[in-house]
């Protein structure tokens, strides 16, 4: 049956502690990562800008990626676990893996931006940069930082099952990487090597084309309802083992944020209605040692039964 009701389930960690539902849990994680990012991008904007800094100014537009995915994040967390209604009855859960998806988008994009002008300041030379040793710091905090929210999004992540947030901590852990080897290029530029700020931007540009394949491949496959073969062939062969099940005609699993939706069609040898109820049982009981929290619609035929039909004489 399907439920209406918007979703109750309490997350672990700080979400339960506070007495929050998944919904109110994402949101306010949301929220407090979007307030980081404007922090964050306006100081690396800031800075780069004053030392000449390609590979810091690369990261800080990376930022401003980042405050509109943020934003996009707040809305679709707050819409996604709505539950089903009439007029949507599977559910909101989807919005997520689009807001992962238009992610990745933007960080390829950007991150093509960036192979492009690290490789002009390459071939046409990086002229000398101006270094104050607070740009090293503010650089190394901002990285520090960026490392944190990529904790805090990534554990709410898997206590919500939210594919969206598990898309921003990905990319926060890139952001953070990234201003790691920003810092790198600066000190080289402050040692008098400032084609390292170049090489800098490169791996920037490297782990953002990364990020982006990854991120993307994850939300087109929960799109596109793929799943791994060796699960669902996994589900299959546990199915035809029980022995009341004759023949499986229809098996279909999607995996959603927080659970999987198996869709099955079996013709089965069964006697009385308490031996349905029993093999529905049993038939959860395997699926979800294979799959998890999973919701199942199942359509159990039963065979005829053929009596030995007396040959005549």
């Amino acid at each position: 049956m399907t439920d209406f009701s918007a979703n109750s389930g309490l997350p672990h960690g700080l979400g339960r502690w506070l007495g929050m539902g998944n919904r109110a849990y994402k949101l306010i994680v949301a929220i407090g990562s979007l307030i980081t990012t404007l922090v964050l991008t306006l100081g690396k904007l800031i800075i780069g800008l004053l030392s000449g800094s390609l590979a810091l100014v690369a990261d800080a537009m990376q930022g401003l990626i980042d405050i509109i995915v943020t934003g996009v994040t707040v809305v679709v967390v707050s819409l996604s676990d709505r539950g089903p209604d009439p007029a949507w009855t599977c559910g909101r859960e989807k919005l997520e893996a689009f807001a992962a998806l238009a992610e990745a988008v933007l960080l390829g994009i950007i991150a093509v931006f960036i192979w492009h002008l690290a490789g002009l300041k390459l071939v046409h030379g990086t002229p000398p940069m101006q270094i104050e040793p607070w740009y090293l710091g503010a650089a190394a905090c901002a990285a520090a930082a960026d490392f944190i929210r990529h904790l805090v999004v990534k554990r709410a992540a898997r206590a919500t099952g939210s594919m969206a947030l598990e898309a921003n901590a990905a990319h926060f852990l890139t952001d953070s990487l990234g201003t790691v080897l920003v810092t790198l290029g600066l000190i080289g530029a402050w040692y008098g090597l400032p084609v390292a700020d170049t090489l800098a931007a490169f791996g920037v540009a490297g782990l953002l084309s990364y990020t982006s394949f990854t991120v993307g491949r994850r939300a087109l496959g929960m799109l596109l309802d793929r799943i791994d073969p060796t699960v669902s062939l996994a589900v299959l062969d546990s199915l035809t083992g029980i022995a009341e099940v004759r023949d499986v005609k229809t098996l279909r699993i999607r995996r959603l944020p927080e659970h999987h939706v198996v869709d099955l069609v079996a013709e089965v040898e069964i006697g009385n209605l308490r031996d349905l109820s029993r093999l529905e049982n049993v038939l959860e009981h395997r699926i979800s040692a294979l799959l998890g929290r999973v919701e199942i619609c199942a359509a159990l035929r039963p065979l005829p039964v053929i009596e030995n039909a007396t040959p005549h004489l």
